[in-house]
């Protein structure tokens, strides 16, 4: 497995392991995500809030829909054969999991500490996806540079 699949698999479990606060307790966004998915339809039929000034338990489901969007396509790109679609979904499943992030963790930290916390669980999260984008775009660079010297 070359590097940019590992780093991939480990963004998406690094990504899964972040700690939420919900009600009396903690998780983490993994089993959020695989509740999420059973529970689509309900979410839908509840309606789905983009507000950001909501408190922290109301964005949740907004989380877990980015959450598992992003991580369906950074593992729809593990098997696309294209570089530059691999690649562009790829960057496509990251976004999608750092609005996750952001959505979880805007808030005002001086007033619950679940966002402070969640943002700090996700610090592995955010440098593996960094890690990730970094070798993304060198393996593009990689690619065009054979193009040429091909042509």
């Amino acid at each position: 497995m070359n590097n940019i699949k590992k780093t991939k698999l480990y963004t998406i479990l690094f990504h899964s392991l972040i700690i939420i606060g919900a009600g009396h307790g903690i998780g983490i966004i993994g089993i959020f995500d695989v509740i999420g998915i059973i529970q689509i339809p309900e979410i839908y039929k509840n309606g789905i809030q983009f507000n950001m000034n909501t408190d922290y338990e109301d964005r949740l489901s907004l989380v877990v829909i980015f959450s598992v969007i992003g991580k369906i396509t950074l593992i729809t790109s593990l098997f696309l054969n294209k570089d530059t679609i691999k690649n562009l979904i790829a960057l496509i499943g990251i976004l999608l999991l750092w609005i996750s992030v952001y959505f979880l963790t805007y808030g005002n930290w001086s007033y619950d500490w679940l966002y402070g916390f969640s943002f700090f669980t996700s610090i592995p999260f955010i440098i593996y996806s960094m890690k990730l984008i970094k070798l993304i775009f060198e393996n593009q660079n990689r690619n065009k540079k054979l193009n040429i010297n091909k042509k």
